[in-house]
């Protein structure tokens, strides 16, 4: 349960997060997020990301902040999501809150 007596959701991406599933994504995850105040974002460890996964999860992280929701990974950033954040450089010089969120450092 989440603090408002809801349960909390699971909610699957799939395993292509790349652009061409963008909006389908975005989609999924501004609904859960408007029926929910906890989410729990989950992806096969077989997932195909890109840069425009970094962008929707960390687009959705600020709407949920500003809402007063939780959203978090089931598991730390693995496979191509972990590629994407290290080539990009997301995970270089981070804040607690992004290590964790991203790396579940700290929990």
């Amino acid at each position: 349960m989440d603090l408002n007596g809801q349960e909390t959701l699971r909610l699957s991406l799939g395993e292509d997060l790349g652009l061409r599933k963008a909006s389908e994504h975005h989609e999924k995850l501004i609904d859960a997020l408007q029926s929910h105040s906890s989410i729990i974002i989950e992806f096969p460890d077989n997932h195909q990301a890109d840069v425009s996964t970094v962008q929707l999860i960390e687009s959705a992280r600020i709407f949920a902040s500003t809402c007063g929701k939780k959203l978090k990974l089931a598991k730390p950033a693995s496979g191509s999501l972990l590629s994407v954040l290290e080539r990009g450089g997301f995970l270089t010089n981070t804040t607690p809150e992004d290590s964790n969120f991203w790396m579940h450092n700290g929990e």
